[in-house]
Formats: C-alpha cells, sequence, structure tokens
C-alpha cells in the first residue's frame, strides 16, 4: 500500500526530503527526467523545484548544514531527525513547497522513495513588534514649510529697470517703424 501526502494549497516555505533505495543509474535517470520525477512522485508538479543528487556531492558539508545553512532550516527542526540524517547515504529527492504551485496536491510516493523529513524554512516577520522611539520616525515631526522671503530692495529695483528699459526698446522700435 502506497502513503500518499498532502500538500495543502499556497503552501510557502517547506522543504521534504525523501532517500531514494535505487541504483546509481536509476537515480541518475531520475535526475535528468523531469516525468519521471513527477511519475516517482505520484503527482504533478513543477520540477525546476526538485532537487534529485547523491549525498556525495555534499562531501564536508553533509545534508544537515546543507538544509539548516543553505536552506534555512532552524536547527531545532532537524534535532529529532538527526541521527536518521548523519546515517543517511546513498541519493536523495528535496521538493520545495514551489514546486506545487500554490495548488492543493496529493503525492503518491513509489515504494523507491522514502520520506525522512518535512520541514519548514525559517520564515522573516515583517510586521513591528517593536516601538519605533526615534522623533524623526514619529508622525507630523517634518520640519515646518519654510515661508518664503520678500524680495529685497535691489532685485525690485532691477526688476523695475529692466521693465522700464523694456518698455523704452518697444518705443524706439515702433518710432523707427512708423517713420519708415
Amino acid at each position: 500500500m502506497t502513503q500518499t501526502l498532502d500538500i495543502p494549497a499556497n503552501e510557502r516555505g517547506v522543504i521534504r526530503l525523501f532517500a531514494l533505495s535505487m541504483t546509481d543509474a536509476e537515480a541518475k535517470t531520475l535526475k535528468d527526467n523531469p516525468t519521471a520525477i513527477s511519475a516517482a512522485l505520484g503527482g504533478d508538479l513543477d520540477t525546476e523545484f526538485v532537487e534529485v543528487f547523491p549525498l556525495s556531492d555534499l562531501e564536508g558539508v553533509g545534508i544537515l548544514s546543507y538544509l539548516s545553512e543553505g536552506n534555512a532550516v532552524p536547527e531545532d527542526q532537524l534535532t529529532p531527525d538527526r541521527a536518521k540524517l548523519e546515517k543517511l547515504g546513498g541519493w536523495v529527492l528535496i521538493v520545495f513547497s514551489q514546486a506545487f504551485g500554490d495548488a492543493a496536491t496529493t503525492l503518491a510516493p513509489q515504494p523507491a522513495l522514502t520520506l525522512i523529513g518535512t520541514y519548514g524554512e525559517t520564515r522573516i516577520d515583517y510586521r513591528a513588534t517593536e516601538t519605533v522611539t526615534s522623533e524623526a520616525a514619529k508622525p507630523f515631526t517634518a520640519p515646518p514649510e519654510t515661508v518664503k522671503k520678500k524680495p529685497s530692495d535691489a532685485a525690485m529695483s532691477g526688476r523695475i529697470a529692466t521693465i522700464a528699459l523694456i518698455v523704452l526698446g518697444l518705443l524706439t522700435w515702433a518710432m523707427i517703424w512708423i517713420s519708415g
């Protein structure tokens, strides 16, 4: 009897780790064939968000560090499965939530796939939980609008002189045009 996994709609930040009980050749075929991945998991999913690799690729890092540091899985979630993860060998398959495209999905993995664990990524809470005490962050604390100064006497004299010269120039031009 095949065990099924129900994936809720709009799932975010969940990683499912499967151990593969198959030969290297079978695992390589699975890795290179998106249709085979969907068939092995028994569901329709976007294989761009599925990883298939041998644990030997993580030499020096290990699956625990790969999950915690590479995929933001909190250590406290990995602690219950630590012994199981440390003994893990061969090939693994990792399915990320994005593979389901926000749709509710039921997976029926083949017997060669053993679910090792389901882990949640650390999510950032963008809601502010602390009060902002900075004076600049308080509402209505912008500096008051600057009051426009009246033009100086020198500026007003210059404007009047400019207008007078323009009027005199126009009168001169009009006299030349009338006489010509």
